[in-house]
């Protein structure tokens, strides 16, 4: 039988698949072209910084499929990934640095875990008997 995906489930797929195809966007060598149509990318420290980006958008990807086939796994990546998110960018902000996008990160990982939780029992539906 299959399940209807229910609202809040699709929009937080759909802002996967989108937060995910801007950090695609962000990494493009493409810097002139992209700031002509007011996309301006964040640049890049190091070799790390490009990979933690592609692998993040990989894992986003990820779990937008997942939550669109309301597999149990994508819910708990989802929670799994702002929960790591929220821990990095705290602790940056304790250890002080100077990096613009923590406050930032802490919002979107906090209104991700907001969003993420009441959608549990979509995932975790009990199967009836009857």
């Amino acid at each position: 039988m299959k399940r209807k995906r229910p609202m809040i489930v699709t929009f937080i797929g759909d802002m996967s698949l989108i937060y995910a195809t801007l950090i695609i966007i962000s990494i493009s060598p493409m810097k002139s072209i992209m700031e002509k149509i007011g996309v301006y990318p964040i640049p890049m420290y190091n070799f790390l910084d490009g990979a933690l980006r592609v692998l993040s958008a990989i894992v986003l990807l990820t779990i937008a499929y997942g939550y669109f086939k309301l597999k149990k796994w994508a819910y708990l990546e989802i929670i799994i990934y702002n929960v790591f998110f929220l821990a990095v960018s705290m602790f940056f902000i304790a250890m002080k640095t100077s990096n613009p996008y923590n406050t930032p990160n802490i919002i979107e990982s906090l209104l991700g875990l907001i969003i993420a939780f009441p959608s549990k029992r979509y995932f975790f539906k009990e199967e009836c008997d009857s």
